[in-house]
């Protein structure tokens, strides 16, 4: 065999003194014959001419079994960073290597200095000192100025941001990594290369959490010996989409951005299925009603007087906006009804019903979002006039108190405002941008037109389509950035969310790692495997600054993720209140008497 690279006598006080026979006994307890063992069969195939490079060979002696997903989203050329996760130690480096290499041959590692004995790593190393005091950082200066160096001649590097493997955590319940050191997050923002996120499961055993707890710098002894472990499992390793340098640079600080990478790279452990079926409820589904004759719409539409009822014309699409009263417009309320069901199980939602329609419907106005041209219906909205539902109705009167408790305090915070819901955009006018912005702009006529409505408020809904882990972080990012708590006492879902968090760690990277909408919106579409980001209508409500009041799942509805919002338009941003409603729409609404 070639020369040990693991003697325990060089890492034990007086241990080339101890007989060899006890030293061999120490070496296999702790693993270090086998990786001696296995190290020596690499360099003996390197010198037999073997092509495959060092992480190959030690992946295939060990033996280190994975599986990988989308190792295609690893870039083949330009400046890359790939982060990972550390749960074990050094199988992490060796599996990590062998993954990049598949990939491309320009590959660093940032390892710590306990590495630095394995002799097949180091033409593929850069070494810090993870343990060390201030002698250490000065000395890590030069392994950080190697790492630019390397980033900016456009070659990979792969760090591992929380420097050693990952430990217990009283706080938590559970071994997780370590903090992510921010002076690699510092490095990624000055180069601003393509970031990979990474994911590798498990976890290293008992003895090492043990030992790390005690002594966390003595533990490294032990990281042979659960690479002797780790070859007994079959490891899963996620690839996530690539993060773009454009995304980089959203991150306020370091710190913001070492906290986006951790999470994007914790996010690939959650299920990527879909979250259908969160309550087993059986589900038929009708036949759906065959639509109305448009010619007949048509008619009914040509009806209502447009000085009451016409709000808003587009002047390119032509597409308008009309509003009226359910039980004024019959026909079109069974369209809009059947163009509901059929918009809404396209998304895995849906009543079941032949039509869509309820109670509801007949005393709400309807904002109709009409083709002149092919006599249809492009899209509506449902609104209901909260003052005067609860005046002739009661609370119960308001849709939303079929999902939610809804206190006094919050019926009167909302008396003077509109319960919004229902909203649909057919197929045919979905991926065209006026289709929402034209119903926006209807919402805005209509408030515009009855300025004592200064709040809008109900549920958006996030489909069960959505992956379980894309539903979890949205989630949990509505409660960290987008809650009003002191309304939130005062609502209460009939049934509100369950097993829907993410694990506290990670729930922890949220305020400063996700603070802008737009980094929830892409790691949302890296995480879907369709690409889709947030429901539109969500992000909508969140660019009005809406706050969320409570969250319930609606099982009669396709398992739906109800989110109940606020939008105060007097304290919305003033350029899109002024785009929807018009210039001044506070004066206006103070005229009145209703500021």
């Amino acid at each position: 065999m070639n020369k040990k690279i693991m003697d325990l006598g060089e890492h034990i006080p007086g241990g080339k003194k101890l007989p060899e026979w006890l030293l061999n006994i120490g070496e296999r307890l702790l693993g270090f014959h086998e990786f001696n063992v296995a190290h020596s069969k690499v360099e003996d195939d390197q010198n037999a001419g073997s092509t495959d490079n060092f992480f190959r060979l030690a992946c295939k002696h060990l033996p280190l079994n994975y599986e990988v997903k989308g190792l295609e989203n690893i870039p083949a050329e330009g400046p890359c960073v790939i982060v990972s996760n550390h749960p074990h130690g050094m199988s992490d480096g060796l599996m990590i290597g062998d993954i990049a290499m598949k990939v491309r041959s320009d590959v660093r590692i940032v390892v710590n200095e306990f590495l630095h004995c394995v002799r097949g790593m180091r033409p593929y190393q850069i070494t810090v000192d993870v343990y060390g005091g201030e002698d250490a950082k000065r000395a890590n200066m030069s392994g950080m100025r190697e790492m630019l160096k390397w980033l900016r001649d456009g070659h990979c590097l792969i760090i591992f941001p929380s420097g050693s493997a990952a430990s217990w955590s009283e706080q938590d319940g559970r071994v997780i990594d370590d903090p992510w050191q921010e002076n690699m997050a510092a490095i990624i923002r000055k180069v601003k290369p393509t970031v990979v996120p990474m994911h590798f499961s498990g976890q290293n055993g008992k003895l090492f959490q043990a030992v790390t707890r005690l002594c966390k710098e003595k533990r490294s002894a032990l990281l042979a010996r659960e690479i002797k472990h780790d070859s007994r499992t079959l490891h899963q390793v996620r690839v996530g989409r690539p993060i773009s340098p454009s995304r980089i640079e959203m991150a306020e600080s370091d710190a913001a951005l070492s906290d986006y990478l951790r999470l994007s790279s914790m996010m690939l452990r959650y299920p990527d299925t879909a979250a259908a079926n969160v309550v087993e409820v059986p589900r038929t589904m009708d036949e759906i009603a065959a639509p109305m004759d448009p010619e007949l719409l048509q008619a009914e539409i040509d009806s209502l007087p447009e000085e009451e009822h016409l709000l808003y014309t587009h002047k390119s699409t032509g597409l308008r906006i009309y509003t009226a009263q359910g039980s004024r417009i019959p026909r079109l309320l069974h369209e809009i009804g059947v163009q509901r069901e059929i918009t809404f199980r396209t998304v895995g939602e849906g009543s079941g019903n032949a039509c869509d329609t309820d109670e509801y419907d007949l005393y709400y106005e309807h904002l109709i979002m009409w083709d002149p041209e092919h006599k249809r219906i492009a899209g509506a909205y449902r609104m209901g006039r909260t003052d005067e539902i609860v005046k002739a109705r009661g609370v119960t009167g308001i849709y939303n108190s079929e999902f939610f408790m809804l206190g006094n305090a919050f019926v009167n915070h909302v008396k003077n405002g509109l319960e919004m819901g229902r909203a649909f955009i057919t197929a045919p006018y979905q991926k065209h941008p006026a289709s929402l912005d034209t119903l926006w702009m209807g919402i805005g006529s209509f408030v515009r037109k009855y300025p004592q409505y200064r709040y809008l408020y109900g549920t958006v809904s996030v489909s069960s389509e959505y992956t379980v882990r894309s539903r979890a972080l949205m989630y949990e990012y509505l409660k960290c950035h987008c809650t009003n708590a002191e309304l939130a006492k005062h609502v209460q879902a009939k049934t509100p969310p369950r097993n829907m968090d993410l694990l506290s760690e990670d729930a922890r990277l949220l305020p400063k790692g996700m603070a802008d909408l737009r980094l929830l919106s892409a790691l949302v579409s890296d995480l879907e495997p369709d690409g889709r980001s947030i429901p539109v209508l969500l992000r909508q409500y969140l660019r009005l600054d809406g706050e969320m009041v409570s969250f319930n799942v609606d099982s009669e509805f396709g398992d739906t993720l109800d989110c109940l919002v606020v939008v105060d338009l007097h304290n919305a941003p003033e350029r899109l209140v002024s785009r929807y409603c018009g210039p001044g729409l506070k004066s206006l609404a103070a005229q009145t008497g209703e500021a």
